[in-house]
């Protein structure tokens, strides 16, 4: 068989793709191992609860997600949370929900920092710029602290990356942070001469779940999309290049899209150096489990989008969601549906656990929490083995050797959540970017 284009992956990485060089060529195909699209996106509806295994929101942040969900004529089918009631986010401090700062008099009067740590942030405009990339932990330590780092950075970044924050790229993770100290020499007065470009970007799902984006893509793409098509090697031609498929087949084409994770990718390339390279890309596991409770069974009004934990509090779960909360048509208005994230780089281990006994351990250390009367009505559990990819200080380099790559490899690219963000619209955007300058 031959065609010009094979995007390897139909994860969101691979199907935008699609979307995208659709509008200059049909001469592509899609190849996906599995018997079903969405990668990490993954959406069912289980005993009248909406659950999300994978990205619970995405991010409207940018022209590529935007015109993705144009494209599919769904962006009126966009359900956008009720922002007044997820303002509140809580850290947990000596076993007590804590509510993050938002205003001057929060920041001034919250728990979460004693006097020294709210000081030494008003003395980040006297810190001097680092030029180069520093690991997350030593960069925020330098500029605001110890207390700052570990009571408010460290939970935000785990609820994101499930990564230990002495590990991680601040290049990387922490992007609008580095571009303001490398322009400004200080976040704060960055954040202060550019406050009318920081127009804070909305969060959202779709009725039925995020699972109908990818949903709609394969459906668009019925004619080119090949499911429980497993790619088993690729061979680099004079001008092009041989893939071959698990049963056997061979495709020939010109160019290759690669949108899998680097563990796959690595078993089917064909340059040692690369192999070599993606074999060191770690990926962090995680356990997400939904419980759902009657709401005659909640003590107190639960309020806010959620909680994340600190390492110190040596809890069993990372970070609760209050998904009832956040989007109101993940439960019937009697019941209230909770999501709670476990393992990451800190907590590996608990990832080999069987899934009832961590259920109850966590349940064991929520009830109090959040003044839980019963046990859940409902239950679930996903377990990713391989999660989240970690943004190290490596990355930086795993850039840079991809970029040689593609240079020596006509027409081979390579995209998808490991090396360029790990977002939902950050999978989008590149996605647009690569057929946008490679494909005119």
């Amino acid at each position: 068989m031959k065609v010009n284009t094979v995007i390897i992956g139909g994860g969101i990485s691979g199907l935008s793709t699609a979307n995208f060089l659709s509008k200059k060529t049909s001469d592509f195909l899609i190849l996906e191992a599995s018997d079903k699209v969405g990668g990490t996106i993954n959406s069912s509806k289980v005993d009248g609860y909406i659950l999300e295994n994978g990205p619970n929101t995405v991010l409207d942040n940018n022209k590529a997600i935007q015109e993705l969900l144009s494209d599919l004529s769904i962006t009126e089918e966009l359900i956008y949370p009720n922002l007044k009631k997820i303002s509140n986010r809580y850290i947990l401090i000596n076993d007590r929900l804590e509510k993050i700062p938002l205003t001057i008099f929060e920041f001034l009067v919250t728990p979460i920092l004693s006097i020294y740590s709210k000081i030494k942030i008003f003395s980040e405009i006297l810190v001097p710029r680092h030029i180069n990339d520093t690991d997350v932990e030593s960069f925020i330590k330098r500029r605001f602290g110890k207390e700052f780092h570990d009571n408010l950075i460290v939970p935000f970044l785990t609820g994101i990356y499930a990564d230990t924050t002495s590990k991680m790229s601040t290049k990387n993770t922490l992007k609008k942070m580095w571009e303001l100290e490398q322009k400004h020499g200080s976040i704060i007065i960055g954040l202060i001469k550019e406050k009318n470009k920081n127009s804070k970007a909305k969060i959202f799902t779709i009725d039925g779940g995020l699972s109908k984006i990818t949903e709609l893509l394969s459906k668009k793409f019925i004619n080119q999309l090949m499911l429980n098509t497993k790619v088993s090697s690729i061979v680099k031609l004079n001008e092009s290049y041989k893939i071959s498929l698990n049963q056997g087949e061979d495709i020939f084409c010109n160019k290759i899209i690669s949108t899998i994770p680097s563990y796959s990718l690595k078993d089917i390339v064909f340059d040692d150096k690369l192999k070599n390279v993606l074999s060191k890309v770690n990926y962090n596991p995680i356990d997400v489990f939904h419980f759902g409770f009657d709401r005659d069974a909640l003590d107190i009004k639960i309020d806010g989008f959620g909680l994340l934990t600190k390492p110190q509090d040596k809890k069993s779960f990372l970070g609760v969601l209050f998904s009832s909360n956040i989007f109101e048509h993940v439960s019937n208005n009697k019941k209230f549906l909770i999501t709670v994230l476990a393992g990451g780089d800190r907590q590996k281990d608990l990832c080999k656990e069987s899934p009832k006994f961590l259920e109850r351990q966590i349940l064991n250390e929520i009830q109090p929490l959040l003044r839980l009367k019963s046990e859940p009505e409902f239950k679930n559990h996903f377990r990713w083995s391989k999660g989240i990819p970690s943004y190290s200080m490596s990355v930086t380099k795993l850039q840079k050797d991809l970029k040689i790559f593609e240079e020596s490899n006509k027409g081979f690219y390579i995209i998808g959540n490991f090396h360029l963000g790990v977002s939902v619209s950050d999978c989008v955007k590149y996605s647009k970017e690569l057929i946008d300058t490679k494909f005119k």
